[in-house]
C-alpha cells in the first residue's frame, strides 16, 4: 500500500477471548507497514472492569506515542458511574467509545445507554458499535439510533458481520453519520456496499487478533484499485472523523 494505513479496530487485553499486548499488536502493524491502530477494550474490560481495561489502553497509548489510537468503554447498567467513567476517560485522552451490547447486556433500541450516547456526542466522541448480533445490535437498531442523533457519529463494526449482514447497505444509506468498519466480510460483499453507500463511509479494519491484518489489507487491494479509494477506507475517511471540530 502506498498510502497511510490506520487500522479502525483492533483489541487490547488480557480476557477470556482475546489476549493482546501491546508489543503483540505492534509487531503485527509493523509487519504490515500499519502506521496507526485505534485499540479497544477485550470482554471482560467491555462487561465489568471498564476502568482496569481503559487505564490499559490510555497506557499503551502514552507509551507509544503516535501508534494507538484509545477508544475507552463504559457499561451503561453502571448508571451515573460508567458517565464519569467516560468523562474521566475523554479528560484523560480517549478519542472515541466503544460499545458492545452482547457483553454489556443490552440493545441498541435500550434507554439505558442514551444517556452515554448523548455524553459522547457532547465530547465530540465518535462511538464504534460491535453490530450484527441478534438481538442486541442489529443494523436497521444502529440507523435508527443515527437518525435520532444525527449530531453523532456511529461507526458499524465489521458491517454487521455475521448475521444480518444483508440489511448493512440499505441501513447506511439512510443516513450520513453512519460509518462502516470492513473486517470480516468477503471483498465482494465490501465493495457492492461501498458502490452503494459511497467509498468516504468505509472504514479498514482488521478486528486483530480476531481477524487478520493481512488478510483484511489484501482484501482493500483487490476490491478497490483506485489509489484515491484506497487512500480513504484505509486513512483519510477515519482521520476526518477523528479531527472534526
Amino acid at each position: 500500500m502506498s498510502c497511510a494505513v490506520i487500522d479502525a479496530h483492533c483489541h487490547l487485553g488480557f480476557g477470556l477471548t482475546c489476549s493482546r499486548s501491546p508489543d503483540d499488536l505492534l509487531k503485527e502493524m509493523d509487519a504490515n507497514a500499519v502506521s496507526r491502530a485505534v485499540v479497544v477494550p477485550v470482554d471482560r474490560f467491555l462487561a465489568v472492569d471498564n476502568s482496569e481495561g481503559n487505564d490499559l489502553i490510555l497506557a499503551a497509548a502514552r507509551s507509544y506515542p503516535g501508534r494507538f489510537i484509545p477508544f475507552t468503554t463504559a457499561n451503561p447498567w453502571f448508571g451515573d458511574r460508567a458517565k464519569a467513567e467516560l468523562v474521566r476517560t475523554f479528560a484523560a485522552g480517549s478519542a472515541g467509545v466503544k460499545f458492545h451490547p452482547g457483553f454489556q447486556g443490552f440493545t441498541l433500541s435500550d434507554e439505558v445507554f442514551l444517556p452515554l450516547v448523548e455524553l459522547a456526542i457532547e465530547h465530540g466522541k465518535p462511538m464504534f458499535f460491535h453490530a450484527g448480533t441478534p438481538i442486541s445490535s442489529m443494523p436497521y437498531q444502529l440507523t435508527e439510533l443515527a437518525m435520532r442523533y444525527p449530531k453523532g457519529i456511529f461507526i458499524m463494526g465489521h458491517m454487521a458481520y455475521s448475521d444480518f449482514w444483508y440489511e448493512v447497505s440499505a441501513s447506511a444509506a439512510c443516513v450520513g453519520n453512519l460509518y462502516l468498519e470492513t473486517s470480516h466480510h468477503v471483498p465482494g460483499f465490501v465493495r457492492a456496499v461501498a458502490q452503494r453507500v459511497g467509498v468516504d463511509k468505509i472504514l479498514f479494519g482488521s478486528d486483530s487478533p480476531y481477524g487478520s491484518m493481512e488478510v483484511e489489507l489484501e482484501k482493500i487491494g483487490a476490491v478497490f484499485p483506485s489509489e484515491s479509494d484506497r487512500a480513504g477506507i484505509l486513512s483519510a475517511n477515519l482521520l476526518r472523523i477523528l479531527e472534526r471540530p
